[in-house]
């Protein structure tokens, strides 16, 4: 995997766009590609949705239940003031080094009103918004810069020294070209000419300069990573809106094509997202919105669904659920993450995949998202496929995985036999400590009763100016204290390539599945001669795991295993510890084959990402004295859950 460490992404990130690109990023554009391309697509603005001239369309719109409250919603905008992006609030990342509500709620309140009053005159028709829109689309247009103020640390895209194309950027982009496809003429020239000089000089032509070489490169055009599919999902539907000439427009749809390849090279052979769910739901939300718009535009010459590993990729969250709806937190997003109803429902769709949960015939949305709630509200590539009765009756066989194995990232999520008595679910982490967006959690482990992950990962921290500089790892959430994984002779895991999970045996059968991983290279410790780390789910009855550390040192050392959970937990008369929480529960017997060990909690005292910013607890597991060689077992079985 040709992933860039956290660290350096950073670093470049903060440098804006580094040095100048000496020649065209990955040789730039087949200029026989490009004509190719051009030939598929249409003169003058293209965009999601009918235009406002085609009344049958947006008389249907309106007729749904999502769009009846269309006009209502944007009549009472209009008795607000827009709040104005000052330097003032863009300066408070840099003064607080957090990314602030304020902030955020003031980007919120401007760029949602473009979808407000776009949607609300085209199901009125009356021209009543479109004088507040020209107004919103000049005071958008006067900010110095849309990018992030948390990508602008020395301020140099607010003073204008720069553009760089970043997530922000994009957000307004892709919104103000769709409305100059959705409008049309109803704007005054003035007011088009103004979105398309902006969406030119903020967007296009940096980007485009980028790929040719002749200006700043920008790192996450290649990136292996949610930025890829994020970034030029805006770019390709800025250029589709903003730009008449079908040669053009090709340019952007070519490149998004050739650099998709590095963002879904990103996902392995096995499909495994190595950012984590939550940056699985954003990076490839927008590979999708970014596949249906090209598709659309060329006709359905260019279908980016179908590159390699796409498929697999849309299949990640259904293959990471451990059981009952309940997924891992690895790396940085919310404990329990949960994908979205988009873009599954339309995944699902779209490929045919018939699974339950997430069949609708009816995609239909309106939210502050203006592109996706035009692709969704309208007829669309996955629409165009069979309906879910027809799919149902094709492949009555729902997709079930008795373990879903990423052997090439390093993840193992085992379930019980399907309409068993099985009620416990797991799933183990290997990898290596230089993923993007990175924990250190080789050996962590999650075990889920019912709907509740008891022994888990916890999740990331609320984004900060530590979180993605060299003092990421002082976050006892993003270090390995923050995972259900050893302390060795006191140390946490090193981060980098060099600590990786060297997997030693794989043996899967239908009663068990054995998991080994040899986690020594991950502590700079130099006593240290052996470390492994064997996972075994039985599912006979209830389902039941054991955890078992086998450690060596030259001399003797300390050593502690520790769980992380967001219940609570307590030790038992017998030595064995009990944790539970909203009626679910799991014992855990300790076996150290005779040495004496204590157990004791520490909250993990970070603003973490869980709801109300709740703190995990570290349950430690601490071999009394120090050892020259131990094996530490930890069986885990669902138990009846106290009274709370």
């Amino acid at each position: 995997m040709k992933t860039k460490s956290l660290l350096i992404v950073s670093i470049l990130l903060l440098a804006g766009t580094a040095a100048l690109a000496a020649k065209p990023i990955e040789g730039g554009m087949d200029a026989d590609r490009v004509q190719a391309i051009a030939a598929f697509l249409p003169q003058g603005a293209f965009g999601f949705g009918p235009p406002i001239t085609d009344r049958a369309a947006w008389e249907h719109l309106a007729a749904t239940k999502q769009f009846a409250g269309a006009v209502a919603d944007a009549e009472k905008l209009l008795a607000k003031p827009v709040p104005e992006m000052t330097e003032d609030i863009y300066r408070e990342f840099n003064r607080t080094g957090q990314r602030t509500e304020n902030y955020r709620k003031t980007r919120s309140a401007r760029y949602g009103r473009i979808a407000a009053y776009v949607l609300a005159e085209c199901v009125e028709n009356k021209g009543r918004f479109l004088p507040p829109l020209e107004k919103l689309v000049a005071s958008i247009c006067d900010e110095p810069t849309w990018t992030y103020n948390f990508h602008d640390p020395d301020l140099r895209y607010w003073q204008g020294k720069a553009y760089f194309v970043d997530l922000g950027a994009v957000e307004p982009a892709h919104a103000l070209a769709d409305a100059l496809h959705l409008l049309g003429d109803k704007l005054d020239e003035d007011t088009r000419k103004l979105i398309v000089t902006n969406l030119r000089r903020r967007i296009l032509q940096p980007y485009r300069a980028a790929v040719e070489g002749t200006a700043p490169a920008m790192w996450w055009i290649t990136a292996e990573m949610n930025w890829n599919a994020v970034c030029h999902a805006g770019v390709v539907g800025t250029a589709l809106g903003a730009c008449d000439d079908p040669a053009e427009k090709a340019f952007y749809v070519a490149a998004a094509e050739k650099y998709m390849h590095d963002y879904l090279a990103g996902f392995g052979p096995d499909g495994l997202c190595a950012e984590g769910m939550g940056y699985w739901g954003y990076g490839f939300g927008n590979f999708t919105t970014l596949s249906e718009e090209v598709w659309q535009a060329t006709g359905g010459k260019v279908d980016l669904f179908d590159l390699p590993g796409a498929k697999l990729a849309a299949l990640y969250p259904v293959r990471l659920e451990i059981i009952n709806g309940v997924l891992p937190a690895m790396e940085d997003c919310p404990p329990n993450p949960k994908p979205g109803a988009y873009p599954l429902q339309y995944l699902n769709r779209r490929y045919g995949l018939n699974l339950a949960r997430w069949q609708t015939n009816d995609f239909t949305r309106r939210s502050s998202d203006l592109p996706v709630s035009m692709m969704l509200s309208n007829p669309n590539s996955a629409t165009a496929q069979p309906p879910t009765a027809q799919l149902q009756a094709a492949n009555p066989q729902e997709f079930y995985e008795l373990r879903s194995y990423f052997d090439h990232g390093g993840v193992l999520v085992c379930r019980p036999a399907k309409n068993s008595d099985g009620k416990l679910g797991v799933a183990f982490k290997g990898g290596y400590n230089d993923q993007p967006h990175n924990h250190n959690d080789l050996g962590t482990f999650i075990t889920v009763v019912g709907d509740q992950a008891l022994i888990l990962d916890p999740g990331g921290e609320v984004y900060n100016s530590r979180t993605f500089s060299k003092d990421r790892y002082k976050s006892n959430l993003l270090n390995s204290f923050g995972h259900p994984v050893p302390i060795v002779a006191g140390k946490l895991q090193s981060t980098g390539k060099q600590a990786v999970a060297k997997i030693l045996k794989a043996d899967f059968t239908d009663d068990a599945d054995t998991w080994a991983m040899d986690l020594s290279s991950a502590y700079a410790v130099p006593e240290l001669t052996r470390l492994v780390r064997t996972f075994t789910y039985h599912r006979a009855g209830a389902a039941s795991l054991t955890v078992a550390d086998d450690v060596a040192f030259t001399s003797p050392q300390t050593f502690a295993g520790a769980m992380i959970t967001y219940g609570k937990w307590r030790q038992e008369p017998d030595g064995s510890i009990l944790v539970y929480q909203h009626g679910q529960a799991v014992s855990v017997a300790v076996d150290a084959g005779g040495q004496p060990f204590e157990v004791a909690g520490v909250t993990i005292d970070e603003n973490s990402d869980a709801p109300e910013h709740a703190k995990p607890t570290h349950i430690s597991i601490a071999l009394k004295n120090p050892v020259k060689d131990a094996r530490v077992v930890l069986t885990v079985k669902p138990a009846a859950a106290p009274a709370e």
